[in-house]
Order: C-alpha cells, then structure tokens, then sequence
C-alpha cells in the first residue's frame, strides 16, 4: 500500500525549503526559465506574497502550486492590459509555479492541488472568478481537459514557453467538485 498524501497550504518552514528546491528542480534543471547555481535553490521573485498548496507523502513535498490574490500578476508583467483579454470579472486569483515530482505524476495531484486553493477560498470568505496561470506548453492538453482557456498568445522565452489560461472557477468546482 502507498503512503498517504496529505494536502495542506504549506506552514512550516521546512515546507517552504523543499518549495525552494523542487522549484529549483522544476524550473531550472527541468524547464530552462531560469539560471542554474551552486545552491540547488530558487526562491520565486513573488515568494513573499505567495501561498502554496502543497503535497506530502510522509513529510516530503512530491508536489506544489503557487497562488496569489496581490497586483500586479506575473502575467501583467508579460502582457500589457491583461485584464482586457480576460471574460468580465470581479475577482482573479493568479496561479503559478506547478510542479509534481517526475516519479508522482500521471495521478489526480493538480486536482488536489487546486482544490486545496479552493478551500483556501472558502476559509478566508474571499469568492475568486477566475483562476489564471502561465501553462507550460508541455502540458497544454492537460490545461483544456481542467477546463483552461487560452486567452493570450505564448508568452516567455523559446527554452520555455507558457501560454497564458484562465480556468472559471464555479465550472471547475461543478465538473470535479465530487472527486475532490
């Protein structure tokens, strides 16, 4: 029998060192956005506004999702009036940084990991329309099948390309919200 997996938004400091490392190892070593260096580190240049949901299988981080409610967006940074290429809305919550360890993926962790925002939600009364991410072009059909929509054209750098999506949030809780 596997250990169990435990989701949470990460609280502790040893949940943020391993945040920094498999952030290192997602995107330095696997997707090139970001310079390599001697520390096997990477703190996100947002980490102070961040929150992460987050994956434990006995105490170890196997997977994680950075999100955050603070302007400017990643996304306002790489598009110029963002917000006039998205639906109406009154509420975005910006999601980044996915990541599942290579040896745990294929299962339903992102829908956990998202579900946990959700509940995150709830508890602080705050309602979200949209959730919108960078998606790496790696995994795109995964993105459509969640229910993400392009809004934009790709956007980053030829070693790393994102297109940026947006997911509505009361869609995603009415197709998955039983599984979760």
């Amino acid at each position: 029998m596997l250990p169990e997996i435990t989701y949470k938004i990460a609280d502790q400091p040893e949940e943020f060192d391993q945040i920094n490392v498999l952030n290192y190892k997602t995107f330095v070593e696997e997707i090139p956005q970001h310079t390599t260096n001697d520390s096997g580190i990477l703190v996100d240049k947002f980490h102070s506004k961040n929150k992460y949901a987050i994956a434990l299988q006995k105490n170890e981080l196997i997977g994680m999702i950075a999100f955050n409610d603070v302007k400017p967006f990643s996304l306002n940074i790489k598009i110029e009036n963002m917000e006039s290429y998205l639906p109406t809305h009154n509420s975005l919550l910006e999601v980044r940084l996915l990541s599942v360890r290579r040896d745990k993926r294929g299962g339903i962790i992102l829908m956990k990991l998202i579900s946990e925002i959700y509940k995150w939600t709830k508890h602080v009364k705050k309602k979200y329309d949209y959730i919108i991410i960078s998606g790496t072009t790696r995994q795109l059909q995964l993105y459509r099948k969640m229910g993400f929509v392009p809004f934009y054209k790709l956007v980053g750098s030829e070693e790393a390309l994102y297109q940026p999506m947006y997911l509505e949030i009361k869609k995603f809780i009415e197709q998955y919200g039983e599984r979760l």
